[in-house]
Parts: C-alpha cells; structure tokens; sequence
C-alpha cells in the first residue's frame, strides 16, 4: 500500500511543468524519488527532495529537472537548483 501511495503522490510531483515537463519528469526522477526520498507526502516535499539531493541524482533526471526549470511556472526553488537548459 505504501508503493502505491508513493507512485500515485509522485505522479502529482512537478508543479514546475504541469503539461509539458510533468510526463518526462515522472519517467526520469521516479526511481530518483524512491532512491532519495523515501515515502513523500507531497509533491512539493518530493520536488524539494529532489533539489536537496541533486548531486545524487541520475544524468536523465538532472536534465529533465533542467527543462522544467524554465518553465515561467517553475517554482523558484527549482529555477535555483538547475539552470534552465532546453
């Protein structure tokens, strides 16, 4: 029950690039979040996860993290992390 929840939480994550970024980002970070972040209440606590353990995190990722930060509507805590490359 705690895998669905942590899969169906993780489909919710990237406020960043919500149409766009949001189905790369889910194929590239899934296994970053389990890797990383545990169980996560939030999209928003899983996208700080992420940031907080960037240097951990898989190239695919990184990148698609990237793509999302530029993004008018990523958050500025992402914009921060990665420097946006399209």
């Amino acid at each position: 029950m705690i895998r669905v929840f942590l899969v169906v939480t993780f489909l919710a994550l990237p406020i960043a690039a919500q149409a766009d970024g949001r189905a790369e980002i889910r194929a590239k970070c899934q296994a970053d979040v389990k890797a990383n972040c545990g169980m996560v209440l939030s999209r928003d606590k899983a996208l700080a996860c992420l940031i907080d353990n960037s240097g951990k995190l898989s190239g695919s990722c990184k990148t698609a993290l990237e793509k999302a930060s530029c993004s008018d509507q990523a958050p500025g805590n992402l914009r921060a992390a990665f420097a946006c490359r399209q």
